[in-house]
Order: structure tokens, then sequence, then C-alpha cells
């Protein structure tokens, strides 16, 4: 079968993702000198909407780091594989529908929240192992602070922008 050409519209696509890839990349180049910290390769991916299992991420870190591992991915193998992975659409997030009625079945009481301990013992118990940092990543950046619940319509919502 053959392959058509690319359109004006597939280079634009490929131009803001790349883009959109490089904010993300640079986030974490504390060096400003195109290179991460391979331990915040994970971190990065997830922001590009990107959930691998943590088996498939260390696949992806080991084809991006250099044959003699540094510790650190270059910007130019990180996005080699981004742009790949992005362009195959095998590991975005859920639909936001799917997300919101997840949370749903969660909230057994139809409260339109989860309380953080309630979302921290799924996390911990319940599908992909995470680390402890990065549940406490997710509950602090899903928690209203004011009331300490999850209200994930709101979350939700959030996820989807």
């Amino acid at each position: 079968m053959a392959t058509r050409p690319a359109t004006t519209k597939d280079t634009e696509r490929s131009q803001a993702l790349l883009k959109k890839i490089k904010r993300a990349f640079e986030t974490f180049d504390l060096q400003n000198n195109n290179t991460v910290d391979v331990r915040e390769v994970g971190t990065i991916i997830r922001s590009l909407n990107i959930y691998p299992s943590e088996e498939q991420l260390h696949g992806w870190i080991k084809e991006m780091e250099e044959d003699e591992p540094t510790g650190y991915v270059t910007f130019a193998r990180f996005s080699k594989t981004v742009m790949a992975l992005i362009l195959s659409n095998l590991h975005t997030r859920d639909d936001d529908e799917k997300l919101f009625r997840a949370f749903q079945a969660l909230d057994t009481e139809k409260r339109g929240f989860l309380l953080p301990d309630e979302l921290r013992q799924v996390m911990t118990t319940q599908g992909e192992a995470f680390t402890h940092e990065e549940i406490e990543e997710m509950i602090t950046a899903c928690t209203d602070p004011a009331e300490n619940k999850v209200y994930y319509e709101d979350y939700v919502a959030i996820l989807g922008q």
C-alpha cells in the first residue's frame, strides 16, 4: 500500500506537536542544554497525555538513552520517540466521559467528590502501580485546598483542556 504525500496540514500539525513536546521538555531542562534527567521522562511523557505502563516507559527510556547511559536524555532522542508515540495514538488518555464515569464508579455515595484518602487508597491498590511521589503529586493537583475534596467533574474538565 502506498503512503500518501505529506500535506501542508500534516506539516503544520507536526510542527505544532514538536513545539508542544519542546515546551514540555524545556520545563525539565534545568541546565538549558537540551537534556533532562532520565527520572523526569515519565512525568514529561504523562504531561503530553501519554500514559504508558511502567514496563513500556522503561523500554522507551532505553530507546532514548545513549549507548553508554549518562542518566540524561537529549531532546533529539526524546522528541523522536515521543513524536512517534503521539502520532500512533496508542497511549493517549481516555476520553473525558470515560474518565468521569470511572470517578463516578468510585464515588459510591454519589457525592460528586472523593476524599483524597479514598483516591489514594484506589491508586495504591488497583491498576497501574504509581510511586508514592507520583500519587502525592496527582492528589495535590486535583484536591480543592479549601475543602480538601477531589471534585472530579472539575478535575476531568481541567484534564480535558
